[in-house]
């Protein structure tokens, strides 16, 4: 039986949710990664995908001027980086140069991949859309990467926690 719930008390629901980092470069130079959970794949040929981003996120606007970002998919080794890039702005520090993560150049756009992530996806935007708070950004995906040996993704858990499926058996 379902019960009508305000929107508020059902979001918990959706978990767990896998979780990706976009990183987009800043005008200063600097590439900026973020946290974003609402990302999806929206074409296989071209391959494509979407991201939808507040308004108010530094990234959002790097988004809009760039016209290109990396989207990568956290391993289960990258809590630390996950929490920290979606709880810091980079308007006011280098967040990577903070952790010191491990980036490697990308391959067909101006941008990083994040050495230690399942996968990094070199997008380039297509057209975007406004949806309330939030843009969501279409893009084409120009270059794939996956890290050998495999490792396993990282997921939102809950609103407060991260860690592979395995670790909700647990």
């Amino acid at each position: 039986m379902q019960i009508l719930k305000p929107y508020a008390e059902t979001r918990s629901a959706k978990y767990p949710e896998p979780v990706h980092i976009v990183i987009a470069k800043t005008r200063d130079g600097r590439y900026n990664p973020m946290t974003a959970a609402w990302v999806m794949f929206t074409s296989i040929d071209p391959p494509m995908l979407a991201i939808s981003i507040g308004f108010e996120r530094f990234t959002h606007d790097l988004v809009m001027n760039q016209k290109e970002f990396v989207i990568a998919i956290p391993s289960e080794r990258m809590i630390a980086e996950v929490e920290f890039f979606g709880s810091q702005s980079g308007r006011d520090i280098d967040k990577l140069k903070a952790l010191g993560s491990r980036v490697e150049p990308a391959s067909s756009i101006d941008g990083l991949l994040l050495s230690n992530a399942s996968a990094n996806y070199e997008c380039q935007l297509t057209g975007n859309l406004r949806t309330g708070d939030h843009s969501i950004f279409a893009a084409k995906i120009v270059a794939s990467h996956i890290h050998e040996p495999r490792l396993p993704r990282l997921y939102m858990l809950d609103r407060k926690h991260f860690g592979g499926l395995s670790a909700r058996t647990k």
